[in-house]
């Protein structure tokens, strides 16, 4: 294979990362959007808030990386996304009629693991950097801090919630 067929192969594979990814941002975004709404009134809240401000802001990050490098979002792929956190809601949480705290245990699992999967995502885009000057190396070692960040704190609210769901009444 010619080294410009290999660099269209790898730009196509590359394409359609990023599009997956970026449809993974949207259910992440509706995800975080949903827990925050649910948790309010509690100490999570505001916490939520702040994250789902920065889901908004990777996921806009994300489109101009896919500008940049002329990819077009897949709007199926999109909807799909969106469609797989409606899904997600149907789960049994042993509560029919309002939030349980093991949804919250659940959401935020959800969350950490689009985080996970978010900053796997920029730490591939340095390595593709590498062969696309026009991917900004700067701002995905910012956006790598910004999702480790994130992570940080979600995990700290997950074991949080994850004492609150699961310990005796009574007990720890």
């Amino acid at each position: 294979m010619s080294a410009t067929a290999t660099t269209r192969t790898g730009d196509h594979l590359l394409a359609v990362y990023l599009r997956d990814h970026f449809a993974g941002a949207a259910a992440g975004l509706a995800l975080a959007e949903r827990c925050q709404r649910a948790n309010d009134d509690d100490p999570l809240g505001p916490v939520l808030a702040e994250i789902t401000a920065e889901i908004t802001a990777d996921r806009d990050s994300l489109h101009d990386i896919m500008v940049a490098l002329d990819v077009s979002e897949d709007p199926l792929k999109a909807v799909l996304g969106r469609a797989a956190e409606v899904v997600g809601r149907l789960k049994s949480n042993g509560v029919f009629t309002r939030y349980s705290p093991s949804s919250r245990v659940l959401e935020l699992e959800g969350l950490l693991a689009g985080i996970d999967a978010k900053r796997n995502l920029w730490h591939t885009l340095r390595v593709a950097a590498a062969t696309r000057p026009v991917i900004d190396v700067a701002a995905l070692d910012q956006l790598i801090e910004r999702a480790t960040s994130q992570r940080d704190r979600l995990q700290a609210e997950h074991e949080r919630a994850t004492r609150n769901a699961f310990s005796p009444v009574g007990g720890a």
